[in-house]
């Protein structure tokens, strides 16, 4: 008698890899001389990725686009957050008033269930309004000041926290580890940045909490 065909084991699909970050060869083997292993390569590819967009915004086009984006919010959120004014404080006959009861009454059945929600997001828009202020003045910022840098140590003293390497700042005469790869990652973004501004970075870092590890 013969026997049963074998029944066919369905193979699960293979899941789709995440297609490793792009990393210069200078910068890779500046990564590998610190530590060769491929997930610390790709956290730099991720800082040197992330410092490249950020120098970009800083400068030239991509920054006057990058304040006139903000210029724009900060002008609709300091509006918005008017008429939410005028609609919760203002005359029961305003315009606004109305308009408010007529959309919460249709939101909620009621314009009161809509008022402390209104309140709140009234309150975020005055706060955020006056960060895109600030934003703005800072992006005007030159000299020391290098905020693609800061960001970058910032991920970099996580990266080699999570990799359990030490973050020192002197090294004998020469530049330490983690000076010379934020030093290779500003360069990397085609920005020229001394060690010495590179260690500065690195220690002011040093002083606040530390983000995620970049990826």
């Amino acid at each position: 008698m013969p026997k049963p065909a074998a029944k066919s084991k369905a193979r699960k699909p293979a899941l789709a890899s995440k297609a490793p970050i792009k990393i210069a060869k200078r910068l890779e083997a500046v990564a590998r001389e610190i530590k060769d292993a491929d997930e610390f390569v790709e956290h730099v590819a991720g800082l040197a990725n992330r410092y490249r967009r950020e120098h970009s915004l800083a400068s030239g086009d991509a920054q006057a686009e990058l304040r006139q984006s903000l210029r724009n919010f900060q002008k609709h959120a300091s509006a918005l957050a008017e008429w939410l004014q005028e609609a919760n404080s203002g005359k029961a006959s305003a315009i606004e008033r109305k308009a408010f009861d007529a959309v919460g009454t249709k939101l909620y059945g009621s314009p009161v269930l809509a008022r402390p929600q209104s309140v709140q997001a009234m309150e975020w828009l005055v706060r955020a309004a006056r960060t895109a202020d600030e934003t703005i003045a800072g992006l005007k910022r030159t000299g020391a000041d290098n905020p693609p840098l800061r960001i970058a140590a910032e991920g970099l003293r996580a990266t080699f926290e999570h990799h359990k390497l030490k973050v020192a700042l002197v090294s004998g005469e020469q530049p330490s580890d983690a000076v010379r790869l934020l030093v290779a990652i500003a360069r990397d973004a085609g920005d020229e940045v001394e060690p010495n501004l590179a260690k500065i970075t690195l220690r002011d870092v040093n002083r606040r909490p530390e983000p995620h590890v970049a990826s």
